[in-house]
């Protein structure tokens, strides 16, 4: 992969692929070369264990092999938080990119997520891709381009929508080749339908949709996705007390910090030393913050100008923080492969457990395009 890699960066590019966002520059003649290893690194269509029927995950296990969180049917896969009416919805996860550079904030829809994440795009810019699969939200954006890491990260979902406006043309070709996922690229008719664009801000971060609009166009009855994480109430024994932890220079040079509030019992988030909110003033929050240390790479085309896009790679193993209940656990993160959940260990080995509700997953790259520092402070 990294030969065809650097074939690529001494080639001169010689085709221009326009996209909703802006105009990709590609080398042509290695575009099947290069789609050629992402196809054999994207998860091959479907072969997800059955939805788990078992009751709340509560016990911890040593063991090296992978576990798959089980939940109760009446739970939500995502949060672990009691389902709304008490039956979880029979719809799919929706994974929607919204854009986090200064133009796009603040975002609208992100207080709704049962995840999100938040991964490097490119020169320093990070990009949230938002899961929504129990809790609706009337009003989400600004969408943006789709990423490598998007299609990777929604492998474990089942059968997900994947929202997004335009990108890179490799890109998108991938995506839409992934019969696993419903390719939901606003760029094109009839997706196109699903979003709609405002007055009140300029292109291309006026782009807005919602959760009605886009589970609307997969007429499937798919699935819900399976847990992506084990929950428990109490935090354990072996977490030390955090009242922050500060991701160093992480989005646009500036610092992200996630404060422990006791009053709300939530992570309150800030960028750049101010608090981080939403379009309706609410401060964004979470009731677990995950922070994992990925490798990562410079991606085969650019974007932006001549500034190539960061893949962040899920598949392998590295060092993980979960951030609960105002206490903080160290351990590691591993996936043997793309369409596998990843599992959350301890020191010890034990599956490190989550408190049900929303979580904010840090996806911190290393080593391009350049290393991280994460602080906690206790």
């Amino acid at each position: 992969m990294q030969k065809i890699r650097d074939r690529i960066s001494r080639l001169s590019p010689r085709q221009r692929i326009a996209s909703a966002t802006g105009t990709a520059v590609v080398v042509v003649a290695v575009v099947i070369i290069v789609a050629t290893v992402v196809f054999a690194s994207t998860p091959a269509a479907a072969k997800h264990n059955p939805h788990s029927k078992g009751g709340s995950s509560t016990t911890s296990s040593s063991s090296s092999t992978p576990t798959h969180p089980k939940l109760a049917t009446d739970l939500c896969p995502l949060t672990g938080e009691k389902a709304p009416g008490g039956k979880v919805p029979l719809r799919p996860a929706i994974g929607i990119k919204i854009g986090n550079d200064p133009a796009a904030r603040p975002q609208s829809g992100l207080p709704d997520a049962d995840i999100v994440y938040e991964e490097m795009a490119e020169g320093g810019i990070t990009r949230y891709l938002a899961i929504f699969q129990c809790h609706p939200a009337p009003v989400l954006g600004p969408v943006r381009s789709v990423r490598w890491d998007d299609w990777h990260i929604l492998a474990t979902y089942r059968h997900p929508i994947l929202a997004y406006s335009g990108g890179i043309g490799l890109w998108e070709s991938v995506a839409a080749g992934q019969s696993w996922l419903y390719n939901a690229d606003g760029s094109y008719e009839p997706m196109a339908n699903a979003y709609s664009r405002t007055t009140n801000r300029y292109a291309p971060e006026n782009l807005y949709t919602s959760t009605k609009a886009l589970w609307s166009l997969d007429s499937s009855m798919h699935l819900p996705p399976e847990p992506q994480f084990h929950y428990r109430w109490a935090a354990p024994n072996t977490a030390t007390t955090a009242a922050s932890v500060t991701i160093v220079g992480f989005s646009e040079g500036e610092n992200v910090t996630w404060k422990w509030d006791p009053s709300i019992k939530a992570w309150q988030r800030y960028q750049g030393g101010l608090a981080d909110t939403d379009a309706s003033g609410q401060q964004l929050h979470a009731n677990n913050v995950v922070v994992e240390m990925v490798q990562s790479r410079p991606e085969p085309c650019c974007e932006t100008g001549d500034i190539p896009g960061v893949e962040s790679v899920t598949e392998g193993s590295g060092v993980a923080y979960v951030f609960r209940n105002g206490k903080v656990e160290k351990g590691t993160w591993s996936a043997a492969a793309y369409k596998d959940i990843p599992q959350l260990r301890s020191a010890n080995g034990n599956i490190m457990s989550l408190h049900p509700g929303n979580t904010w997953v840090e996806l911190v790259p290393s080593p391009y395009p350049t290393s991280y520092a994460v602080q906690i402070q206790s």
